[in-house]
């Protein structure tokens, strides 16, 4: 350890005196740009308004210098110890044009240009007359700029008139007064005012105004007027185009389902598109058009049921034209997950009347997918899984997808001093998913941007724990899955069969393992339900974000009340009631998800996450706990990574006390876990983070296999297991690899001080191999 200890400070210290020289690369009479400040020297805003212009003028100003990373210019450096490659492939041009950074010189950086710059952004902000100045100093071959700016006074907004004329397009502009952007106080910005523009530009597209185009408003500014003040007309620009000045209805809506992108052989197998728009009366009549229900479907007509056309549709003959309509009907029949490419088109039929033309390319009917993954956890264990799946789409002509997994894997450990059996695991799950909802006696309509679905599941799982025991899980369900909007989704289905069974395969092992917390024979039947919300949505991060998963599982409830179950009386024990001849388990449980995500600096990739996961299962009536496959675990590379996977707790129960492993996985029925996690972007596809996990769990009722297990809500808190760590993702786009490097600060199965900072010695090769957990994974923990 200490000798890569050693190796690792002097990479560190060659990096740092490499970056310390970086000026001797430099062409002859130039230096190094390193940035420029600018001052506000008057105090015509308050202060933080004063903060947030230096920064906007700060972050205006070019050429960017080299990215610092830790202080140092490591990209710069990367490209200077590559230097000129001699061939445009190897490792010295990835160096040079991948990872490094060409520098950038003072030759680039125009004082003039940029004080310009600095006063549109400052005239364009509403401050009318600034002045700006601006000089550089250089010392040691680097070059640094400084401008000074005064703002002088910022133009409010006094009033905001839209000016209305006659024509139907300006009164409906002045309509849009009432929500307008412009607020009377406000520091003029011209940004808002390109803002207000798109707005009104929007509001008139939900209104028939198809032709419509936000630079054909235009904002006068007056400032003559009041002191340090402006007034703004907003009017329609004079001799913008007729059409644009119309209110369009919807004529006729043409669907091609069967249309071919591109080459010869989409013309070939298309119908005559140009014809179809240049004539619809041919198309109406060719034998291959199908009119239904207001639409007209134009070619292949038998390919799919037009039900499903209906159904995204938004659009109906005679409606005014509106751009949430439009919008609707692409998402829908894009989400259908059936058409490949989705195209729409609206040609002008008259003064005002627009025919809908939507070209549907469909994805290949039958598909197979083959997928392959490797695996490895932090105490000594690898495996590897296979998938193989085939998708038939278009099942029954509505859009429906017919799908069957098989999936393979094996588990098997190649180190420790403990050894654990192989796991071996079978499985396959035919589906069938419908794009809408099917519910019996009524048929409910979404108006979301997303199409709902109705899936029907079934499934068969074996998983050999070899030596030990063999586990059969029998799956069905009946649920329904869909998104309010792009931020919120859900997930119910009313339907939830799983039935196990455990085979053991040697009860008389000499393995000394314990695994009867992971056995369990019998029925769950029962609904879940699970609500997501994602304040980021498929978009780039927000300055704050807010993740949350919740989840309601129950299980035998009705059933057990109808029996009257109650295998937790001890003044009455009595067997668990069964169904069909097998026990079924009877709970409620809950479990919550919720993320804060800090965006804490303009880098996408700077993120401070913090996780709360709080989930609390209480097995009654026909069960004493929870099935081991609805149980809660801890400890692991997506939970507390400093501790092995799955053997923190429950409670104090500590699985090595007696110096012998005696449990595959510990689990429980409650958990409580606290995660904050530090990431940052280091170079390139190179990305760092410090975290800090902390957590438990615990049974909720005593039990003889984890003593000391038990929840209390006097001592749950004295009972937090807590770990640190550092780690490094690589980040490939496509594929994040992750490494974590955690060690225990915090042993809740200690007696008296609970706190380990004393005992760490990370050159003490013992306390290395029993504290630091290196975690391998695909993605961010969280």
């Amino acid at each position: 350890m200490r000798h890569y200890f050693k190796i690792g400070l002097i990479t560190i210290g060659t990096l740092f005196a490499s970056a310390c020289s970086n000026t001797k690369y430099l062409p002859a009479g130039d230096t190094s740009y390193i940035g420029s400040d600018v001052s506000i020297k008057d105090k015509q805003v308050g202060k933080s308004d004063r903060k947030i212009i230096k920064n906007d003028l700060e972050d205006a100003i070019r050429p960017m210098p080299n990215t610092k990373t830790l202080g140092m210019r490591l990209k710069l450096t990367m490209y200077n110890l590559a230097g000129e490659p001699k061939k445009p492939k190897g490792i010295r041009n990835w160096l040079r044009n991948k990872v490094g950074e060409p520098p950038v010189l003072t030759s680039q950086f125009d004082i003039n240009k940029n004080k310009q710059l600095l006063v549109n952004i400052l005239e364009n902000h509403g401050f009318f007359y600034p002045k700006v100045s601006g000089e550089s100093k250089t010392k040691n071959k680097k070059t640094r700029g400084h401008f000074d700016v005064i703002t002088g006074p910022q133009y409010k907004i006094r009033n905001v008139e839209f000016v209305i004329d006659s024509s139907t397009l300006s009164q409906n502009v002045a309509k849009q007064k009432e929500k307008t952007l412009l607020k009377q106080g406000f520091p003029y910005n011209l940004d808002l005012i390109k803002g207000e523009h798109e707005r009104i530009d929007k509001q008139l597209k939900e209104i028939g105004y198809y032709y419509f185009r936000p630079d054909y408003l235009l904002t006068r500014v007056d400032s003559t007027e009041g002191e340090h003040q402006v007034d703004l007309y907003v009017k329609v620009k004079a001799g913008i185009p007729e059409e644009a000045t119309r209110q369009y209805h919807i004529n006729d809506v043409f669907i091609l389902p069967d249309y071919r992108v591109g080459g010869r052989r989409g013309m070939r197998n298309n119908p005559n598109v140009s014809t179809v728009k240049k004539d619809t009366n041919f198309a109406t009549r060719k034998p291959d058009t199908l009119f239904y229900e207001r639409y007209y479907i134009v070619g292949n007509t038998k390919k799919y049921k037009p039900l499903i056309f209906t159904q995204a549709m938004q659009f109906k003959p005679g409606d005014i034209y509106n751009r949430t309509d439009q919008n609707v009907s692409l998402n829908r029949l894009v989400n259908m997950g059936t058409f490949k490419f989705v195209k729409n088109d609206f040609e002008p039929v008259g003064d005002d009347k627009l025919n809908a033309f939507y070209y549907l390319t469909s994805y290949p009917k039958k598909s197979l997918r083959a997928e392959i993954g490797g695996l490895t956890k932090n105490d000594s264990r690898v495996g590897s899984q296979v998938s193989f799946s085939w998708r038939n789409r278009n099942t029954m002509r509505g859009a429906e997808l017919f799908m069957v997994k098989l999936n393979g894997g094996f588990e098997t450990q190649y180190g420790g001093a403990i050894r654990r059996p192989n796991t071996y695991q079978l499985g396959v799950e035919p589906s069938l998913t419908f794009p809408r909802f099917i519910v019996p006696f009524f048929t409910p309509r979404s108006s979301s941007v997303f199409v709902p679905r109705t899936t029907i599941r079934a499934g068969y799982d074996v998983m050999i724990r070899e030596k030990l025991y063999r586990l059969h899980s029998f799956k069905g369900s009946y649920g329904y899955a869909w998104k309010e909007d792009i931020r919120k989704e859900h997930q119910f289905n009313p339907i939830n069969i799983t039935y196990v069974r455990t085979d053991t395969l040697n009860k008389d092992t000499t393995l000394q393992i314990n695994y009867n917390n992971l056995i369990f024979n019998g029925l769950i039947i029962g609904p879940t339900y699970q609500f997501t919300y994602n304040s980021r949505g498929n978009g780039p991060p927000h300055h704050d974000d807010i993740y949350f998963d919740g989840l309601i599982d129950l299980s035998g409830n009705v059933l057990g009340w109808i029996q009257g179950a109650n295998v937790n009386d001890s003044s009455r024990p009595e067997a668990p009631k069964q169904l069909l001849g097998s026990n079924y388990a009877q709970y409620a449980k809950v479990q919550t998800d919720f993320r804060y995500y800090i965006n804490y600096n303009n880098n996408p990739n700077s993120i401070w996450v913090n996780r709360i996961l709080i989930g609390l299962g209480i097995p009654y009536g026909n069960s004493a706990t929870l099935p081991n496959v609805k149980q809660f675990f801890s400890g692991g590379n997506s939970s507390l990574r400093g501790f092995p996977s799955r053997l923190v707790g429950p409670g104090t129960f500590y699985y090595n006390n007696a110096g012998q492993q005696r449990f595959i996985e510990t689990t429980g029925d409650m958990k409580l876990e606290l995660n904050s996690e530090l990431r940052a972007q280091l170079i390139n596809f190179i990305h760092g983070a410090v975290f800090v996990d902390a957590g438990n769990i615990w049974t909720y009722r005593k039990t003889e296999l984890f003593p000391g297990g038990e929840f209390n809500r006097k001592t749950f808190m004295d009972q937090i297991a807590v770990s640190v760590g550092a780690g490094l993702r690589l980040d490939f786009k496509i594929l994040v690899l992750r490494l974590d490097l955690g060690f225990p600060i915090r042993k809740p199965w200690l007696e008296g001080e609970k706190w380990v900072f004393k005992d760490i010695a990370f050159g003490d090769s013992h306390w290395r191999s029993q504290n630091l957990v290196l975690n391998l994974g695909i993605g961010y923990p969280f």
